[in-house]
């Protein structure tokens, strides 16, 4: 029994005096108004453009795209498929696998103010396990999203940069306009 009073009186203790001293921290006493210095506040700037667009919303087989950017660029460069499917168009070289290339190198990439992008001929690495040779992007007729960024594989949209382009899997009719988009 003297074990038990001997142990629970400083647990005791130890509790009450961790309690006292949460409930003094929660008080405020603060008399004098804090300021704080601008140098110390980060927040992010607001862009003042897109930092990439494209010069057409809606492509046909066969032609092309060009996306435009506010170098300097982020190394990767991505388009996801209508149905989901993600490639990767530009990466560092270095990384590369097997028969796997980037239609641009990264580091080249960085200092671009656009890029031209070939319905009918453009192939990526299709970021498949096991895949190490590029395979054809535009298969299909859908929405076809290029993402930009530092990393392309996050949950925050605020940390990519988007362009959608609607894609018709057949060649343009003759009287179909072509459509100028800012993203």
């Amino acid at each position: 029994m003297k074990v038990l009073i001997s142990v629970s009186i400083p647990l005791v203790a130890i509790f009450a005096a961790g309690t006292w001293n949460a409930s003094r921290s929660a008080a405020p006493h603060a008399t004098t108004p804090t300021t704080v210095s601008p140098a110390t506040i980060s927040a992010p700037l607001a862009e003042k453009g897109p930092r990439m667009w494209a010069n057409s919303t809606t492509l046909y087989k066969n032609e092309r795209v060009d996306l435009h950017f506010a170098a300097p660029n982020a190394p990767y460069l991505g388009v996801v498929d209508p149905k989901g499917h993600f490639f990767y168009v530009v990466f560092p070289s270095a990384t590369a696998e097997g028969q796997l290339k980037p239609l641009v190198d990264s580091k080249r990439f960085a200092s671009m103010s656009s890029l031209t992008i070939h319905t009918g001929t453009l192939k990526a690495d299709p970021y498949t396990y096991g895949v190490y040779q590029n395979q054809p992007v535009f298969t299909q007729s859908g929405t076809y999203t290029f993402i930009l960024g530092e990393n392309l594989h996050v949950d925050d949209p605020a940390l990519v940069q988007k362009v959608t382009i609607k894609y018709i899997h057949k060649t343009r009719p003759a009287s179909d306009p072509v459509v100028v988009a800012m993203n």
